[in-house]
């Protein structure tokens, strides 16, 4: 029997020259050994391929030998699993042509569609009934001149985001301090680094927003106050993924725990990973968290079937919610390309083998279809 042949295409692959060869750098390290290493067991020709990796001679592509990446020539694969994150457009542009010239060697199947911004995820969620209640209000930021108006709206002040960001960065939190009359913006800037400024008047605001957002297309939403009881934000990140049947299944859901006067809970951007009953229960209670955990898990269900009912089909999506002190819930974010860093153990095992078993029922589906053919 021959093997299924995953290609997992990213953005960019470090080769570092030494004296004793090459340090070969994957830009998710601990997962594609994980990945390797179960394909392994299933016998599934997994290798890892960036967008410069074409040539005249055919494809090339990274295989773990051992301990070991090798860079070898590597078949066309029977399906792609984009895992390619963008820092530039010209990385966005590099992706879809090495899709398309693939395309035109060999038919595959790809294992997520792409979502769009996240203005239009949110507009498709609105158009859901049971979903509205658990969406906050978001509108693209068309001018900055509406910040002091939402300022104004609520108390807590406004969240400016990037529609296209990941990991937090470029997400700002701006108040207005009656008190000392100043107008005030804590964050990340779009390389991850702190930023705290704060203005005696509302144009100077403006201005360094307008330096600041650039081109950018930004949404604006109402700030949530979204924090544990020792003030750290976090958020729980719910990970749903298609199994060997092609059905949905919960693999797991961890809470995610920032840094003290931080504004997002990001692994990436310094927070930490924890099992999300214990930190609910000590807000609520244990049988309040229980109830709210699996609402949370229910929202999940909706929102992936949403999600696929509007853009195609996908093999896993990430859920990020955020939890008020009172219980509401609120889904803040969608995420078609999820990190493992948040989970651990059994959950960890699963999240890096959910993937492989999808990648079998797809091609298993394309057999069946070819034979009744």
């Amino acid at each position: 029997m021959e093997k299924l042949k995953l290609g997992v295409l990213v953005a960019k692959i470090d080769v570092q020259s030494q004296v004793e060869g090459v340090n070969i750098v994957m830009p998710e390290p601990i997962f594609y050994r994980e990945l390797a290493y179960w394909a392994s067991k299933l016998y599934i020709d997994v290798y890892i391929f960036s967008t410069s990796e074409w040539t005249d001679q055919g494809l090339y592509g990274y295989r773990l030998h051992g301990d070991q990446w090798r860079r070898e020539a590597v078949p066309f694969p029977d399906i792609v699993y984009d895992r390619c994150f963008f820092s530039s457009a010209k990385q966005r542009q590099a992706c879809d042509d090495m899709l398309a010239v693939l395309k035109r060697k060999k038919h595959f199947q790809i294992f997520n569609n792409s979502l769009p911004s996240k203005l239009i995820v949110y507009e498709a969620l609105r158009s859901v009934e049971e979903l509205i209640p658990y969406l906050p209000h978001t509108e693209q930021l068309h001018k900055l001149s509406i910040v002091p108006k939402w300022l104004t709206l609520y108390a807590d002040g406004a969240v400016l985001k990037p529609a296209a960001g990941m990991h937090g960065k470029g997400v700002l939190h701006v108040t207005y301090n009656c008190a000392t009359k100043q107008y005030v913006i804590r964050g990340r800037n779009l390389r991850n680094e702190s930023i705290d400024a704060s203005f005696s008047n509302e144009l100077n605001a403006l201005k360094w927003l307008y330096r600041f957002k650039k081109e950018l297309i930004y949404m604006i939403q109402p700030y949530l106050d979204l924090r544990t009881e020792d003030q750290k934000p976090f958020d729980i990140r719910v990970l749903m993924q298609k199994d060997h049947t092609g059905q949905w299944q919960l693999t797991g859901s961890m809470a995610r725990v920032g840094i003290p006067g931080g504004l997002t809970s990001n692994i990436h951007g310094g927070g930490e990973a924890y099992e999300p009953l214990p930190l609910l229960a000590a807000k609520m209670g244990r049988y309040k968290a229980e109830r709210l955990l699996n609402k949370i898990h229910m929202i999940s269900g909706q929102t992936v079937a949403a999600i696929e009912g509007n853009f195609g089909r996908f093999g896993e999506l990430a859920l990020d919610f955020g939890v008020t002190s009172n219980g509401s819930i609120w889904l803040l974010e969608c995420n078609s390309k999820p990190g493992r860093l948040a989970f651990s153990g059994n959950n960890q095992k699963l999240a890096n083998e959910r993937p492989l078993q999808y990648a079998m029922y797809l091609q298993q589906r394309v057999t069946i279809n070819q034979i009744v053919i």
